[in-house]
């Protein structure tokens, strides 16, 4: 039988019963359709999560000691001293971050303040937008100076650039009145607009409004030079702190990059975890498919019949079913891809994923609809042709 008159007998079968065909073919595009979608959001958020990192990204290391620990805190004071003994540091910033309000006129957000010295652009990464980072001078007198973000800027001025506006900082039960020194890119936007939404605004002051030189600080963060070893100068600046700095208890020395190495293997795994359950919903949809040409095979056993004795080879019969499938789970797969496009564009055109995707989907939904279409073609094949035609 040739090709032509296999593809006449799949549509012929799948004219016979309209709204079998359909329904099975709707199965398909839901199945299609929810896999994209459940697949974009994955990659989307695996993008904006690696996005967010290189964003945040604090390259290098992140030193602590324990809270209640005795002896020398990890103060300012001795952060400077590690730098210039510990050979590899490029910079180090002690970091203390505390709870607090901003406003300017009526509008008010609630921030999460940072105090910092004057590396905090080296060690941080930040992008600025818009005036300079403090200066060593300006840290070192605890000027009312403030760093804050784009997105902060925009809800309390109505525009990104605010260099020397004024904003109101609520610390430790105090108002006062701080001048915008620079502007930087909001590190909380990169995580998207879902995350970015409950993540706290960060706005930066001189370390010393915070916390004196002596007291101890959260963490300090350290940039490697280009040609140390990041492991070589952790334990190096372990070793400084429990014997020359004389600090009691644990020294934490946290690898930044390892950190983001872990996050994105997780990011990995839950973006596979996203895969996963958009092909349950496909492989729900196709056993639709499946029983659909379960009982068209079983409604067309004296068509089968009749086309045996007529000389249709076996390898036919199969043919035809696998066709009839096939083409029921491509067009479904094509429509179900179009209306999962449509309905990301219109909602959220950031979460459409790539043409390679988009291009598979069909594809896969045809292989599938063979696959599901194989046991029945191959009952459908086995039928003795006088026994068949007497159904």
């Amino acid at each position: 039988m040739k090709y032509r008159d296999i593809l006449r007998f799949s549509l012929r079968g799948i004219r016979r019963s309209p709204l079998r065909s359909l329904l099975s073919a709707l199965s398909v595009a839901v199945g299609t359709g929810a896999l994209l979608v459940i697949a974009s959001l994955g990659l989307f958020g695996r993008r904006q999560v690696e996005n967010g990192l290189a964003l945040i990204g604090v390259s290098g290391l992140a030193v602590s000691t324990d809270e209640n620990a005795s002896g020398a805190p990890l103060s300012a004071a001795l952060t400077e001293r590690m730098a210039q003994a510990v050979p590899g540091i490029a910079a180090a910033s002690p970091v203390r971050a505390v709870g607090g309000t901003v406003r300017a006129g009526h509008r008010a957000s609630g921030v999460v303040l940072v105090g910092a010295d004057e590396n905090l652009g080296e060690v941080m990464q930040l992008e600025l937008l818009a005036g300079a980072l403090p200066s060593r001078a300006q840290v070192k007198a605890g000027a009312a100076v403030a760093v804050v973000g784009d997105d902060l800027a925009q809800r309390l001025y109505g525009r990104t650039n605010i260099t020397g506006r004024e904003v109101r900082v609520t610390l430790g039960g105090a108002e006062r009145v701080f001048t915008v020194c620079s502007v930087i890119k909001a590190q909380t936007s990169a995580l998207g607009g879902m995350l970015s939404a409950v993540a706290p605004d960060l706005v930066y002051l001189p370390y010393g409004l915070l916390a004196s030189e002596s007291e101890r600080a959260d963490q300090v963060f350290v940039a490697c030079s280009s040609s140390a070893d990041p492991d070589a100068v952790g334990r190096s600046i372990s070793g400084y702190l429990t014997t020359r700095g004389q600090v009691a208890g644990t020294v934490y020395v946290r690898s930044i990059s390892g950190a983001v190495e872990t996050v994105e293997r997780l990011t990995s795994l839950g973006t596979l975890l996203f895969f996963a359950i958009g092909g349950i919903a496909l492989f729900v949809s196709l056993l639709g498919v499946f029983s659909s040409m379960l009982s068209a095979a079983h409604e067309r056993t004296s068509e089968i019949g009749i086309l045996l004795a007529l000389g249709a080879q076996k390898r036919d019969i199969r043919r035809i079913f696998l066709t009839e499938a096939v083409l029921l789970c491509a067009a479904g797969g094509v429509f179900g891809l179009l209306s999962a496009w449509g309905a990301l564009k219109a909602a959220a055109s950031l979460l459409l994923p790539g043409w390679r995707l988009t291009a598979a989907l069909p594809l896969l939904a045809a292989v599938c609809g063979g696959a599901a279409g194989l046991l029945p073609a191959v009952r459908a094949s086995r039928m003795n042709p006088i026994e068949a035609m007497r159904r």
